[in-house]
């Protein structure tokens, strides 16, 4: 398989993002991973966001936990295109989806430490889903991870989800209308957040991190943000800078509640690692991969959290979780 880079990647989902949307599904898994190479499992857990763009086929974007290996501790996120067959009068689903999986795997070196190593998989997955009723529904998924120069493993999960369509699920005899696209542009915001970073490394390290963000939409399900981020001093990394993000997003629950995935460089320093001849910290650049969700409390405030994922060249490898609050020009 050709290997695929981060920035191809968030290209694919960014061009996608103009597609008419009218179902989703948001799906919280937990199970076992097992690695044919050391014969050993450990947890996994993963979060699937699943879009509907015709009957019987859907895209997917998921972000998968494989759990501890024997110095290896992988995850990643997962693209992936599905076919679906449904039985019972659309209270049961099978489907069958494959992909790319672009993974993070934090390994330990002979000589003590660890290193990052990121690339690209085939990921094959398979699916059984029963609908509870036209909005709750359990999921059982298979996930077959078969990269080329890493281990190869097999996760098996169990979990609830919920669809966000306009409409609830076909169940039985009630139909699915579905409703025409708002064309809703997300308004002006300006956020502050507060949270904590998480070093990549066998170790973990921790801090307090911190960032503020502008969000202006720029066509319906697009949005672009800049974000200053701090990152605290997890003791490896003392690093901060500026995001600049595409995001593609959708709204659910009359536009008070939307997800979105950003994509886009982070221009950093890094005040651990200055240059060894002019002990100067130069600015850099690492691919910046984001998730959110928001929540207008009110006509002007927001809530949102946002997930971060740091890819570096230099094996300091991070994720920052933010929660904030934000004021919109609505």
């Amino acid at each position: 398989m050709k290997r695929l880079t981060l920035w191809q990647l968030s290209a694919l989902l960014i061009s996608c993002s103009g597609l008419g949307l009218h179902a989703q599904e948001l799906t919280v898994l937990g199970g076992l991973s097992t690695s044919g190479t050391f014969q050993k499992s450990s947890d996994a857990w993963e979060v699937d966001y699943r879009q509907d763009l015709y009957k019987y086929f859907d895209a997917s974007t998921a972000y998968i936990n494989e759990g501890h290996f024997p110095g290896h501790r992988r995850d990643g996120s997962a693209w992936e295109g599905w076919t679906n067959v449904p039985f019972f009068n659309d209270h049961v689903a099978l489907s069958v989806g494959a992909g790319v999986y672009y993974y993070y795997d934090t390994e330990s070196l002979p000589a003590g430490g660890s290193a990052d190593i990121h690339g690209t998989a085939p990921i094959f997955s398979f699916t059984a889903t029963g609908y509870l009723n036209d909005r709750w529904y359990y999921r059982f998924m298979i996930n077959r991870i078969n990269p080329s120069a890493d281990i190869r493993d097999t996760t098996v999960e169990m979990g609830v989800g919920y669809w966000f369509g306009p409409h609830g699920h076909p169940v039985g005899d009630t139909p699915n209308a579905s409703a025409p696209d708002k064309a809703f542009v997300t308004e002006p915001q300006l956020t502050v957040f507060g949270g904590q970073s998480i070093v990549n490394t066998f170790f973990s390290d921790k801090a307090w991190a911190g960032a503020a963000e502008y969000r202006q939409g720029l066509m319906p399900h697009l949005d672009l943000t800049s974000t200053y981020i701090y990152e605290g001093d997890p003791k490896t990394v003392r690093r901060s800078g500026v995001a600049v993000q595409l995001w593609p997003v959708n709204t659910f629950f009359d536009d008070n509640t939307s997800v979105g995935i950003g994509v886009g460089p982070y221009f950093f320093i890094d005040r651990k690692h200055p240059d060894p001849a002019t002990r100067y910290s130069p600015a850099a650049i690492a691919p910046l991969v984001s998730f959110t969700i928001a929540r207008h409390l009110t006509d002007h405030w927001v809530a949102r959290l946002v997930w971060d994922r740091v890819t570096s060249s230099y094996n300091r490898d991070a994720d920052i979780v933010l929660f904030g609050l934000g004021y919109s020009w609505r």
